[in-house]
């Protein structure tokens, strides 16, 4: 591998930072909003299975939002695309900022994600395009420092902000710096191909869409409804079935709205595989512990979001450096690495899941979470990078918005289940006390944790570099543009 260092325009620099400081804002909120669902309980007179909509929709509404990306990509100039995402980003703040009643929050929050969903997959569009295939790896990790430090300082933040202030400046606080990073995003953003005319799919987009609501509208009745045939395995089975159809028609089109392709590289799947469910735990946790700390330990929001800062500040620190171990030794050190730390973290988490105390969270517990987040670090941008390396550069947008859908919908789907797992504890101890009804529902959400993180751990483990694959994929990229 060439040890000479790329020069890279300043321009493109400016224009990836701009877009990751504006993708680090709507990520954000996205996760702030997770310790206040006490609160919100309480000022709404709603429950917590209708509150964790503020961030279940948001997730949703995102993930539906990146569906398209590959297709505005193509489509639109990436500076009308940068406007719009960033208009959203302010006027869903905006809403959410002053919104009298749950369901304008609500509201808000749809639109914030929009925009969101928009500018997220123009970081690594960015990155992939416009970067040196030697450096990838690099400016991935530093971009994602931001986008991974967004849902892991979130929870520190809401606390922080709810506790001191109000819940409502959560957004409001966010606001100027979203704006200011949209308008150096729009002024310095350029792209390497010119827009081309194509029409958009509506139908296969409308059945990702409808899998998706389904899906998680089947996953959210489980903590209502059990096992109900009319309200979790009828929405479930017509999920299955959009899918089916969505796949049928996109490998008989000339124009998918994803092109099926580069599910052949099984590289690419096995790398969507982690980065999928790494966030999904990832997300999963940043919901199921600050509950925790407020619903079974009594604590208050501000010391529930703080107990996440040192693993936040960890990964901050070990993003750019994971990536910069992939561009000097290959995919094999960091996954090994992470794998480790991943298994270690979450097996003593669940180990200690019915010991969990407010000593233990604040000691042993937040040193097990750093744990955790050194192994994120080490695979979750780096999934991403190796990911889309094994693509040629015409399936590149196709990959990446796969990527940026599964990122978001996993913390969508994470949010749900460990959801589902806490109001379980209530099911299996009905005359408990309400602590002891959370303890038990968080203890099953850890186990559940650690079988996900062994599923990371063997497909990580069992990752294999591609002979070459730096020298063809560079020469691939250099004709392309």
């Amino acid at each position: 591998m060439s040890t000479t260092t790329p020069v890279i325009p300043t321009q493109t620099k400016v224009a990836i930072f701009g877009t990751a400081s504006l993708a680090f804002c709507g990520i954000l909120v996205e996760t702030s909003m997770n310790v206040t669902f006490p609160t919100l309980m309480h000022q709404f007179h709603t429950t917590l299975a209708t509150v964790q909509w503020v961030t279940t929709a948001y997730l949703l509404a995102v993930a539906a939002t990146m569906v398209i990306t590959a297709f505005i990509q193509q489509r639109f100039r990436w500076r009308t695309i940068i406007n719009v995402g960033g208009a959203g980003f302010v006027l869903g703040g905006l809403l959410c900022t002053v919104a009298p009643q749950l369901w304008l929050l609500l509201f808000g929050r749809i639109i914030q994600a929009i925009g969101t969903g928009l500018a997220l997959p123009l970081v690594f569009a960015q990155i992939m395009t416009q970067v040196p295939f030697t450096a990838q790896g690099r400016f991935t990790g530093t971009a994602g420092m931001l986008i991974a430090l967004a849902p892991s300082l979130g929870p520190t933040y809401g606390g922080l902000v709810t506790q001191l202030l109000s819940w409502r400046l959560i957004f409001g606080i966010t606001l100027p710096f979203g704006l200011i990073a949209w308008l150096i995003t729009a002024k310095t953003i350029r792209q390497t191909q010119a827009p081309r005319s194509r029409p958009f799919p509506l139908c296969q987009f409308g059945l990702v869409v409808a899998a998706l609501i389904l899906l998680i509208f089947s996953v959210n009745n489980l903590s209502t409804h059990g096992l109900s045939l009319v309200f979790v395995w009828l929405p479930l089975l017509l999920a299955v079935l959009a899918v089916l159809t969505f796949t049928r028609s996109a490998t008989r089109t000339t124009h998918p709205l994803i092109n099926l392709a580069v599910f052949q590289q099984g590289n690419f799947t096995r790398a969507l595989l982690i980065y999928f469910f790494i966030q999904f735990i990832q997300i999963g946790l940043t919901f199921l512990l600050p509950n925790f700390a407020q619903l079974a330990l009594g604590k208050n929001a501000l010391v529930s979001g703080l107990m996440l800062l040192a693993g936040s500040l960890c990964s901050a620190i070990l993003s750019p450096l994971a990536g910069k171990l992939m561009d000097r030794r290959g995919i094999r050190r960091p996954f090994q690495i992470g794998s480790g730390f991943l298994l270690l973290a979450t097996l003593s988490l669940a180990g200690l899941a019915q010991h969990l105390s407010v000593g233990l969270i604040i000691g042993l517990f937040v040193g097990l979470f750093v744990g955790f987040q050194i192994g994120f670090s080490c695979l979750f941008n780096n999934a991403l990078t190796y990911g889309l390396q094994q693509l040629p550069p015409q399936l590149m947008g196709d990959g990446n918005a796969l990527f940026n859908t599964l990122q978001q919908y996993s913390g969508s789907l994470g949010t749900a289940i460990m959801a589902v797992l806490i109001t379980l504890g209530t099911r299996m101890a009905p005359s408990a006390s309400s602590t002891m009804q959370t303890t038990l529902g968080t203890q099953i959400a850890l186990w559940f944790s650690l079988i996900i993180i062994m599923i990371v751990a063997a497909l990580a483990l069992t990752t294999k570099p591609i002979a070459n694959m730096a020298d063809d994929q560079h020469q691939s990229r250099s004709s392309n543009h």
